[in-house]
């Protein structure tokens, strides 16, 4: 009788010496919302978002903390929240769509938040944050790992104001992870990415439409796609077009005439990341009429 009371001692306490494991909830997308629009996790849990439409989706947060890629329909996204604290998120295509993850456990002891977390090239994004302990005079030191880099980068050293608040303004290039450094503390950090600016201005009397795809590289040669707006009310890729050297390209009136069905249509230059060499999220210009009688 011993031994099994001694078996039965032993197996209980391997099971709570065991150590916790992960978990892992699961986030659906729909034309409706996320559904749930609510979730709580423990520290060190993971949330997967899963596109279950039939359009295009992109999990934002708020503050910038995290930014999905844009999701195809079936395409999922997984982040793990590593600190404590209420991250709301919504969906950056449609707005309207938003959602919540609480987490359990310890927040940061700094934090830092971003203006935007997407940015066309060229914008400007204030970076935020506060320390812990809510006093001014801190030393708050902000690095840059760009796309493609290996080694961090200071940005600034600053010092805290009043509340322990601190903030900063830079301009990515490219997409970018940014981190609060506060002395012997643990760190916090947020990602922007940054999408090319594509201009495709009004067509010109010579009966041409001029786009052009601007960043911090050469598009040279690459590949982008005229797309029309359809009557479901989405887009879909017309023609591949290849850019020239200033990565621009001219294409006349009546050659998108000729590939567009019979009434008014919108059309717009859509470049995949594929297409970028890294360092970009997918980009598309304003909308311009045509029409085809």
């Amino acid at each position: 009788m011993r031994r099994v009371i001694w078996l039965v001692g032993m197996t209980l306490a391997l099971v709570l010496a065991a150590p916790a494991t992960s978990a892992t909830t699961t986030i659906s997308i729909k034309r409706a919302g996320f559904v749930p629009a609510s979730v709580t996790i423990n520290q060190d849990d993971s949330v997967t978002w899963t596109n279950n439409d039939t359009i295009d989706h992109q999990v934002v947060a708020n503050g910038g903390s995290f930014a999905s890629p844009i999701l195809k329909p079936g395409k999922s996204f997984t982040r793990t929240f590593r600190n404590g604290g209420t991250f709301r998120y919504h969906d950056s295509l449609h707005p309207s769509l938003r959602g919540t993850v609480v987490v359990r456990g310890a927040p940061p002891q700094v934090t830092l938040a971003a203006s935007a977390p997407v940015v066309k090239f060229g914008a400007t994004v204030t970076l935020t944050g506060t320390v812990s302990n809510k006093k001014a005079g801190e030393t708050v030191t902000l690095v840059q790992l760009p796309f493609g880099q290996t080694t961090k980068q200071v940005v600034a050293t600053l010092q805290t104001t009043a509340g322990g608040a601190f903030s900063f303004t830079v301009t990515p290039q490219v997409n970018t992870t940014y981190q609060a450094q506060w002395p012997n503390r643990s760190d916090s950090s947020v990602t922007v990415q940054v999408q090319p600016v594509i201009k495709l201005p009004f067509v010109s009397k010579s009966g041409f439409f001029h786009f052009y795809v601007t960043a911090a590289t050469s598009f040279a040669g690459r590949t982008v796609f005229l797309q029309r707006f359809t009557l479901a009310r989405q887009w879909v890729n017309v023609r591949a077009l290849t850019l020239g050297s200033k990565s621009g390209r001219l294409i006349s009136v009546r050659f998108v005439r000729s590939i567009v069905p019979r009434g008014r249509w919108s059309i717009r230059v859509f470049m995949p990341a594929s297409e970028m060499g890294g360092g970009y999220l997918d980009s598309w210009s304003g909308t311009q009429p045509v029409v085809k009688r």
